[in-house]
Formats: C-alpha cells, sequence, structure tokens
C-alpha cells in the first residue's frame, strides 16, 4: 500500500505526527479561556460599514499590488515612533504571523541561524524547521520582575552563520518594552554581524507605566536591516479579518514584496484604511479596559500563595511566577484546566528562562465593562469568575 509520507515535504512529517498524537479535548459548557490572544471586543459600526460599503461599491475583484490608500495609511500611522517610511516600502500580509513567515521567507536560506529570546512568541519557530534553519536561543534576564533582553547572551549565541534575530517588543509574554540602551545594544550587534532583526512590534498602541515605543528602523544603520512585522489583530480586536503588514527599508522593500505571501481582500483592506485614520477612540477605549484588567489581574494574583507577578510595560497578558506552588508550568496549565474549567498557556514560550511562569491573556473583561463583546459575558464568565476559580486552584493546591 502506498505511503503518502514519501510525497510530502520531510519538514512537514514531524509536525504532522505530533499533530494527530496530542490528546484533543471537548471542552465543558463552563470553560474560561485566557489562553489565545483574541480580544473580545467587537468592532465599532463605522468600521464594519467601511467594509460593507467597499463590497457594495464594487471592490470585489483582484487588488494587485494591494489597496495604495492602506499603504498611505500605514506609512502615516507609524511615522509618530519617528520613523516616515514611503508607501514602496510597505508590503501588506494576512495578519502578524503571514507578516513573520514573509518576512523569513525574503531573508532566510537553509543552514541560517536565527535566534529567538527566552521566553518569546514561538510562531515562527515551525517555519525555522521548515526552511532548514537553525533557531539558536538567547536566554532573557529578570529584572525587576520582567524578562528583558541580554545582551550580551544574545552575543554569545551569534556565529558566522547567524542571519536573524527576532525580537517581539513590547515583548508577549515577557511584558518588557524595550529601553533605547536595550535597542541600540541590539542595533550594533545587528551592524557589526550583518543581520537582520525581524520585529514584531504587534502590541505598540498597548504601552503602559509611561512607557513609549521605540522603532528600531531608524537606528544609525538599521534601516535595512530591520523588518517591522506589525498587524491590526489586536490594534482593533481585528483577529478573524487578517490583516498586517511589513515595514522594510527602501533597499530590502523589494526583495520582501517578492517573497511568497498570501492576499488580504479588497474590501478588508477598505476597513483597515477607515480603522487606521479615524479608529483611535476606539483603540483608547480597548487600552483603558485592558489596562483595568492587568490591574486587577496583578492584584489578584499577588494575594495568592506561591504567585507573584508584575505588571507588564507593554502587551495584554500577565505572566506571572508560580514556581511557588510546587507545580511546573505546564502542571498548573493542565490541572487548572482539569479541575477549574480555565484555559491558560503554560511552559510555551521558552525552553528554560521563564519555567515555573505561565501566561494570562485579558481577553476576558470585567464584569462591569461595557464595550460590546463577541461573546456572552455574565456573572460566571467574566475576568472576575476566573480569577476566583484560579484563586481556589492555587490555595487548594499550596499549602
Amino acid at each position: 500500500m502506498m505511503s503518502v509520507e514519501s510525497l510530502v515535504r520531510n519538514e512537514l512529517k514531524q509536525r504532522v505526527q505530533a499533530s494527530s498524537t496530542r490528546q484533543r479535548y471537548v471542552d465543558p459548557p463552563n470553560m474560561i479561556s485566557l489562553a489565545a490572544g483574541d480580544p473580545n471586543f467587537l468592532l465599532p459600526e463605522y468600521i464594519v460599514e467601511a467594509v460593507s460599503a467597499a463590497i457594495k461599491g464594487g471592490c470585489n475583484h483582484y487588488c494587485f499590488g494591494d489597496d495604495p490608500e492602506l499603504k498611505e495609511a500605514v506609512c502615516a500611522y507609524y511615522s509618530k515612533y519617528g520613523y516616515t517610511a514611503q508607501p514602496s516600502q510597505i508590503s501588506i500580509t494576512g495578519g502578524g504571523s503571514p507578516s513573520l513567515s514573509q518576512a523569513y521567507g525574503a531573508i532566510l536560506n537553509a543552514g541560517d541561524e536565527n535566534i529567538t529570546l527566552d521566553p518569546s512568541y514561538g510562531g515562527g519557530q515551525g517555519l525555522m524547521r521548515y526552511l532548514g534553519v537553525k533557531n539558536v536561543i538567547a536566554p532573557m534576564k529578570m529584572v525587576n520582575g520582567l524578562f528583558r533582553p541580554d545582551i550580551e547572551a544574545i552575543k554569545n549565541v551569534i556565529t558566522p552563520k547567524t542571519k536573524s534575530i527576532y525580537l517581539d517588543n513590547p515583548g508577549n509574554p515577557s511584558g518588557a518594552v524595550f529601553t533605547k540602551k536595550e535597542l541600540k545594544g541590539i542595533a550594533d550587534l545587528a551592524v557589526d554581524h550583518n543581520f537582520v532583526v525581524v520585529s514584531d512590534e504587534t502590541y505598540t498602541e498597548y504601552v503602559w507605566a509611561g512607557k513609549k515605543h521605540e522603532a528600531l528602523i531608524s537606528y544609525p544603520g538599521m534601516e535595512d536591516r530591520t523588518l517591522v512585522c506589525m498587524a491590526l489583530t489586536k490594534m482593533y480586536a481585528w483577529a478573524g479579518m487578517r490583516t498586517g503588514w511589513i515595514i522594510s527599508g527602501p533597499n530590502m522593500a523589494p526583495y520582501v514584496e517578492s517573497s511568497p505571501s498570501g492576499s488580504v481582500s479588497w474590501p478588508i483592506q477598505k476597513g483597515a484604511i477607515k480603522a487606521l485614520k479615524e479608529g483611535y477612540e476606539y483603540v483608547e477605549m480597548m487600552k483603558n479596559e485592558y489596562n483595568e484588567r492587568l490591574n486587577y489581574g496583578v492584584k489578584r494574583l499577588n494575594e495568592l500563595p506561591g504567585v507573584t507577578c508584575t505588571k507588564p510595560e507593554g502587551a495584554f497578558y500577565l505572566f506571572p511566577d508560580i514556581s511557588g506552588t510546587g507545580m511546573t508550568s505546564q502542571e498548573f496549565g493542565e490541572k487548572l484546566r482539569v479541575e477549574e474549567a480555565i484555559r491558560i498557556s503554560g511552559g510555551t514560550y521558552g525552553p528554560g528562562a521563564a519555567k515555573g511562569h505561565v501566561r494570562l491573556s485579558m481577553i476576558l473583561p470585567l464584569s462591569y465593562q461595557k464595550w460590546p463583546s463577541w461573546f456572552k459575558v455574565t456573572k460566571d464568565h467574566c475576568f472576575e469568575a476566573a480569577m476566583d476559580r484560579i484563586e481556589h486552584f492555587v490555595k487548594k493546591h499550596t499549602k
């Protein structure tokens, strides 16, 4: 009998086999998820109307090269971070992960090495295996309760094969907003060793405690060594509408644009234009609600035995240290799911530095928050209820 495996790409075999052996769960009706970063907010009506009007107005066809007005809107948006791109430097993508895939596809060859910080978002690591690229880990360091980039640790893993480094700034799940000193240290290494920085800047709108997002692409020597990957997924609660972009230097941009990618439907691009031009009141509303959730979650977690949690500087995740409970990250997450019907992310953000930490996504509203949610919010399905279950779980398992 013919084996299909003889017909498929080698790098996919391990992924499919791992997926097929992974245990599948059927969630109970009372399951609460604080796992995936899929915001709960509904889009404001004027953005919905922009998409609808585009469909009714005939934007149902190919949009070769993408809508030039959207590229101009991206340039205008990003200029607030001190870097003004030209529309020719913008590649429109189908969201955050496609932005990373297209960026890596433009620069990496089999045998290259990519540096990833630990902990960090792992969205591109599967692609590394697919491309035949070695992913090298550089541990972050703990400073005042947050994981921060360690320039010496990065320097120590650079080799002649180093082609790129992945940064998520603001950090997911670290919560760090990189300082000018940290970014300069990374930029100096990139220039000295001639590698590219894939800068995932998905959470730039969600920066707390008076911090400010800095654009690495504006640093000396970094314009053609930085690929800025962004998406509307978090910025406009747009996860299902799949829209993002890459900003690259003028000499790098033609190669990024030529990298294999998918396209974004024309009506969705019209909605993105509306959002980028007029949607900041909506963003501020979301930011205020996230900030309230973060403050509430930090307070509740720090009241629990064996748990410590620092408020992040950016993004909308909490990354508490639960090692004092005596459980590993994986144990904590699995037992919490089974015993309390709470789903979180545990132990998936790096092999070492973040052991003993779990990630909670602030995608569930507090009971009194009023912006419409795409799922029903009740007294038993709100952030307070989730924290009550986590408190019950921790106190049961921690002496």
